[in-house]
């Protein structure tokens, strides 16, 4: 397996503006009993060893995770994809939010379903990406711990609510707003905090035993966390429990790929309908415009066509992958753990799997 050896190891650079100092690589293919996993490079910019078992921040990878919840509580009757999204909260929250989005001072916010919000066409601005003020503050206040509540009053103060990007349903755009309300959501539907409901129906179920939503679950476990860089800075002391519902759980490759393959092959729902829903692709342009690339995304699920194979999962803006390919039952987990840097990520995604079929 030299040569994914050597692809990894291409992506290791310590210097610059947007160092990697390290490459997990996980490859599975159960129909040719292949396994392989790896890791290289240093934890951090002082050195320290890094293994191919350790954990990592998922990024939005979590996505995937709420949306299965939420196509559950589907399955149980709590919800309909098509309900309203206000009408679903209880009163209190419904109140919160009745200014959630605005088009030209129109409010649009009782026409936002759940279905936009899992399929990222609800037009809602993104809390994170959307105004620098967010991240500065951040970087100002590392330590602070949020809720969902506090991050959305940010929203709120930076008027993102007033800047709706279309009216729902109407197109695409990505945001990490979309899956914090489903949190919420799921907290109101099933009275319980969001991390003990992925413990109940998710990690618990599939012995997801290196995984936990980081900041609002004591951490599992004494199996070692690489942690990611933005640029040159570290996260490590960075609090991101803003990423929560959108982003905000540490797993590990193994356990990553249980959980693809769980779901891909139906384990987590009681009907195959519903696995069909969650994998309907529609192609859209990836926001901005200007960038003119193509995004096929279904419910919580991204769609990767490569080399004549279709990959589905979901990868990270920390430079994360976890995809599974159904045909030929090989799925494909990575992480370089630099946030500047996410092409990267896709460039490794990309030759592993092409390298990997002329095996």
């Amino acid at each position: 397996m030299k040569q994914f050896e050597d692809l990894a190891k291409l992506l290791i650079n310590t210097n610059g503006s947007t160092p990697i100092y390290n490459c997990l690589l996980y490859l599975n293919d159960t129909k040719r009993n292949i396994k392989y996993k790896s890791a290289f490079g240093q934890a951090n910019a002082s050195g320290g060893s890094v293994d191919n078992n350790y954990r990592f921040r998922t990024g939005s990878i979590t996505k995937t995770f709420t949306a299965t919840v939420i196509l559950q509580l589907m399955e149980e009757g709590m919800l309909k994809l098509d309900d309203v999204y206000l009408d679903s909260l209880n009163s209190k929250t419904k109140t919160f939010f009745k200014e959630l989005m605005l088009i030209d001072g129109i409010n649009y916010s009782h026409s936002v379903t759940i279905k936009n919000l899992l399929q990222h066409r609800s037009g809602i601005r993104d809390y994170f990406a959307d105004d620098n003020r967010f991240l500065k503050y951040i970087m100002n206040f590392p330590d602070q711990n949020w809720q969902w509540k506090t991050i959305m009053e940010k929203y709120f103060e930076y008027h993102l609510n007033e800047k709706g990007v279309f009216k729902p349903g109407k197109d695409f755009y990505y945001s990490d707003t979309n899956y914090l309300l489903l949190a919420i959501l799921i907290e109101d539907l099933t009275n319980m905090s969001f991390h003990e409901v992925l413990e109940k129906r998710i990690l618990n179920p599939l012995s997801l035993n290196d995984t936990y939503l980081e900041f609002y679950q004591n951490k599992k476990g004494s199996t070692p966390i690489i942690f990611p860089f933005h640029g040159t800075h570290a996260l490590k002391n960075v609090n991101t429990s803003f990423d929560w519902g959108g982003g905000g759980l540490i797993s590990s490759a193994n356990d990553l790929d249980v959980f693809i393959r769980s779901l891909l092959t139906g384990q987590l729902f009681n009907d195959v309908e519903t696995l069909q829903l969650m994998v309907t692709f529609e192609q859209d342009t990836m926001n901005p415009p200007s960038k003119k690339r193509k995004f096929s995304y279904g419910m919580g699920l991204q769609q990767k066509k490569i080399g004549g194979h279709n990959f589905i999962g979901h990868n990270s803006a920390y430079g994360g992958m976890m995809f599974y390919d159904l045909d030929t039952k090989f799925s494909v987990i990575l992480a370089i753990n630099q946030a500047s840097a996410p092409h990267k990520s896709e460039w490794l995604l990309k030759k592993t799997v092409e390298y990997f079929f002329f095996l």
